[in-house]
């Protein structure tokens, strides 16, 4: 297969706000998300700093992170991008803030160009693919003037998501005809069954000059604040920051421009947002998960994670069972994606030190 190129002038942001509270307790204020790993190898930030080479110079892509989590992140990332590539948000303002101010940032910093910004904390492993998508949608950006969203083809309906309806062919992509924000079970079936819908995976590529022109047309303080922002000295940059109050770039930008297009995407996408989330990326052919000191006996579906301790579940089934040393986390599958209020429960006790 041949090796894609991507414009000399393409970079990427890679924007790395959450916490991951749905991963508690491997994510932690100290241990965000991004720096988890899935595999046990690398992290999910290092692996999407590595998908994007050669397509794009190790120079070119940034990483966007709230100040909470600098220190982290400036060891995570030693010897992966250059050290002034870190751009650090005063506090986490949302996606329409983080791309604003990231891209107005890699503006000033290496001029006008096309900006893909993508999650720091998506599964992909094959990379290939990926960077020839990523080289379809940059080309589309490119020509087009457009902001051009990667669109995942759905495995099954799924009401946490976003879709994207499909419209006419435009080049390597097509138009979006609209979007649809987590519909309800019954909607998402009819969708994906139609063959017209593909998941919204927040990947979005397009010029600056593009941006620029959508900020401004559906969003004109955030434009403005954005390009004042980029030039603000870091002494004083939490004082204006903390003013903004928007709401995500999808909501802000995408679902009001006219100039929204999409490639679909021919890679391996998961979106590893809680345990039950990393059953779907990496379950064994038994229905089971298993990192670490760990040994699942006579169990099934169960997710077992052990930093250190030999943990052993023996003639269980649908269970999450994590121990990080200081914590331990057993829960029922079903209830994975409601992790994030033990977070909230330990605030309200007062346990800081256990996030």
């Amino acid at each position: 297969m041949a090796r894609r190129s991507a414009p000399a002038r393409a970079s990427v942001l890679i924007v790395a706000g959450g916490r991951g509270t749905r991963f508690w307790p491997a994510s932690r204020e100290a241990n965000p998300k991004p720096l988890f790993s899935i595999d046990g190898k690398g992290s999910l930030l290092a692996d999407t700093i590595a998908r994007h080479l050669p397509l794009v110079a190790r120079d070119r892509i940034f990483v966007l992170a709230a100040a909470a989590h600098e220190a982290p992140f400036r060891r995570a990332l030693r010897g992966l991008i250059p050290a002034r590539n870190l751009i650090v948000e005063p506090m986490a303002r949302g996606t329409a803030v983080a791309i604003a101010y990231g891209a107005a940032t890699i503006k000033r910093r290496l001029g006008d160009g096309v900006i893909a910004s993508v999650a720091a904390d998506h599964y992909i492993v094959t990379g290939e693919q990926y960077r020839h998508t990523l080289a379809d949608a940059i080309g589309l950006a490119a020509a087009s003037e457009s902001i051009v969203a990667i669109g995942i083809p759905p495995t099954r309906p799924e009401t946490g998501y976003g879709y994207q309806k499909i419209g006419a062919k435009v080049g390597a992509g097509f138009r979006i005809e609209k979007f649809v924000e987590k519909p309800p079970l019954a909607i998402a079936r009819r969708m994906v069954h139609s063959g017209r819908y593909l998941w919204n995976a927040s990947m979005f590529v397009a010029s600056t000059q593009t941006l620029a022109r959508e900020f401004g047309a559906h969003s004109p303080a955030l434009a403005v604040a954005a390009e004042k922002l980029a030039r603000t000295p870091r002494t004083k940059l939490a004082r204006a920051y903390g003013r903004l109050r928007y709401d995500s770039f999808d909501r802000v930008i995408m679902e009001k421009s006219a100039r929204v297009l999409s490639v679909r995407a021919r890679f391996s996408w998961h979106d590893v947002g809680s345990w039950d989330g990393l059953w779907d990326a990496v379950g064994g052919a038994d229905g089971n998960v298993i990192r670490g000191h760990a040994i699942a006996l006579d169990s099934e579906r169960v997710l077992a994670h052990s930093d250190a301790r030999l943990m052993v579940l023996f003639g269980v089934r649908d269970l999450i069972v994590v121990d990080t040393g200081d914590a331990i986390l057993v829960a029922h599958r079903e209830r994975s994606p409601q992790v994030g209020r033990v977070v909230e429960e330990l605030k309200r006790r007062g346990l800081r030190r256990y996030l």
